[in-house]
């Protein structure tokens, strides 16, 4: 039986929030830790500066040291929830045999730390020395962008010297010796380990990840403008848990093997049940609530019954239980406040709260039976809203629009 090994990722910090996306390569550090082994995330503090370039058609547009140093901030915060909150699914067993895991700041680093003393003329002589031309531009990154109209600067040609730099650091100070990535990072993995071999004569492996695409072949990210946020601030709980919800049936066993630690035999069994009454969608459940169990921690829940309530039961079973608590657990429902106007009919409201464009759309919305107040199905477009309609907690009416499991919230707050 081989000793426990260390496995780390790099983690660009050019946005001020992780995405699903990242989560593939984080998962896989977190199953590694899960068998005993210590995974590190490396937060590109100074390489955040050049940015990767793999995998795109064009330079990224330059970020200031202020706002790298901000977002290598939020995302050092958002490993640390992660690692917890996965800590916490742990059973108790397990938590007690990996308890010292609980220190998790030494497990996430900056390499700003070993670039702000390295003067350019040193690193290119101790480092740069040891790549070869010919090997860095037959990568596939930099083929890519050199045959494209936007070309390659240098310092995004240099950034795989960079990357392999870092391989080699985390080998020789943390004992490190698995680098994990993305597929896309195929050809700067293989420059560190060729770099570790070269000057320290040790053998390194690489670990790639598929990137993250849906049963379309869409590839998610935020270079594409699709990116569903870890952060709260940027995609809500309503909106992160909706997106899972809403996973294809082609993709649901897909995602769960992914995203969740639950075991294959129990996914295949899940996946089974699910496409046998997709419309209960069962196995989107599961995974929604896992994923937004480890990214958003457990003290969460409340909202996630609350959603399970409210779309697959009845409302009003929960009203009880919520009392006061309603508003606050609904802000991350797209909301709108509006005066209370017992001669609105139903069209109007659902125009006036943004659920639909135009008056006319909103009655074919009710028409076609997609539009829904406080869990009631609303089949008259001419009905008031004084009508037998009851406002949840005296003030807030749930309009929800949509047939199925597709469909969007609003809540509609009353001004006093």
């Amino acid at each position: 039986q081989s000793p426990d090994r260390s496995a780390y990722a790099g983690i660009d910090p050019t946005a001020e929030s992780l995405h699903v996306g990242n989560l593939v390569t984080i998962m896989t550090l977190l199953h590694l830790r899960r068998a005993g082994h210590i995974p590190y995330f490396v937060i590109g503090g100074s390489t955040g500066l050049i940015g990767d370039p793999s995998g795109r058609l064009k330079e990224r547009d330059p970020l200031s040291i202020n706002t790298v140093t901000h977002n290598v901030q939020e995302i050092q915060c958002q490993i640390s929830d992660l690692l917890h909150n996965d800590f916490n699914m742990w059973s108790d067993k397990d938590q007690l045999l990996f308890k010292q895991s609980r220190n998790f700041g030494d497990v996430i680093l900056n390499n700003a730390t070993w670039y702000e003393n390295f003067n350019i003329v040193n690193f290119l002589s101790s480092v740069g020395r040891h790549f070869r031309m010919g090997a860095m531009l037959s990568r596939d990154s930099v083929k890519q962008r050199l045959n494209s109209p936007e070309g390659m600067c240098l310092t995004e040609f240099f950034y795989q010297v960079f990357q392999a730099y870092d391989f080699q650091r985390m080998c020789a100070e943390r004992n490190c010796h698995i680098q994990v990535g993305g597929s896309d990072q195929w050809g700067n993995i293989v420059a560190g380990c060729e770099f570790i071999h070269k000057v320290d004569g040790k053998r390194v492996h690489g670990l790639t990840v598929p990137l993250l695409t849906n049963a379309s072949g869409e590839k998610l990210g935020k270079s594409l403008g699709n990116a569903i946020w870890l952060s709260r601030a940027k995609t809500s709980l309503y909106e992160f848990y909706q997106y899972f919800m809403r996973t294809e049936d082609a993709d649901v066993e897909k995602f769960l093997k992914i995203f969740t630690f639950i075991p294959v035999n129990d996914i295949r069994n899940i996946v089974a049940r699910h496409l046998e009454k997709p419309e209960e969608r069962y196995g989107t459940k599961i995974l929604a609530n896992e994923v937004a169990r480890l990214v958003h921690g457990g003290n969460k829940h409340t909202i996630l019954r609350f959603f399970y309530y409210y779309f697959y039961l009845s409302l009003y079973i929960f009203i009880d239980f919520l009392a006061n608590k309603l508003q606050q657990i609904l802000r991350d429902v797209p909301n709108i406040q509006l005066k209370w106007d017992k001669s609105r009919n139903m069209a109007e409201l659902a125009l006036n709260c943004g659920a639909v464009p135009s008056f006319n759309q909103g009655r074919k919305l009710i028409e076609s039976g997609g539009f829904y107040v406080n869990d009631t199905k609303i089949t008259d477009y001419k009905a008031k809203v004084e009508s037998d309609i009851r406002r949840l907690d005296g003030r807030i009416t749930v309009v929800r629009t949509g047939i199925a499991y597709m469909f969007d919230l609003i809540y509609v707050y009353e001004l006093c």
